[in-house]
């Protein structure tokens, strides 16, 4: 994967993984209440696997400065499952199959970018 993207897309999955964590923490739960082993692993991997569903919108160098949006339903459900796995952790705090549920949102919506180059401008092309 890091030999198709472009290093702007990784310096923006390296910017956006720290901030999404401490906002899926925050939303689900924080750090106050004993989280069991494993729950924060499984929501910085959420947010490891929604900054990179993220950064595959950040244009490829040379096509100017509007977003690599690709089609529009590919396009729209990878960026609601940023949000629907924000909600799925925050339905039940310090759960962790409930954070493997969220992962497995964001996994679906990353898959969902990269997995259709042919109609999403979002592949390694």
């Amino acid at each position: 994967m890091r030999a198709a993207w472009p290093p702007r897309r990784i310096v923006a999955v390296a910017v956006l993984s720290p901030v999404l964590a401490v906002v899926l923490i925050g939303e689900a739960g924080g750090r106050a209440a004993p989280a069991p082993a494993g729950w924060t692993a499984l929501v910085v991997l959420v947010a490891v696997t929604s900054g990179a569903t993220l950064a595959t919108y950040v244009p490829r160098p040379g096509t100017g400065r509007q977003l690599a949006v690709g089609c529009t339903p590919c396009a729209s459900v990878a960026a609601l499952s940023v949000l629907i796995s924000a909600v799925v952790l925050g339905s039940a705090p310090h759960d962790v199959p409930t954070a493997v549920l969220a992962w497995g949102v964001a996994a679906f919506g990353l898959r969902q970018r990269l997995a259709n180059p042919s109609t999403c401008a979002a592949g390694p092309r």
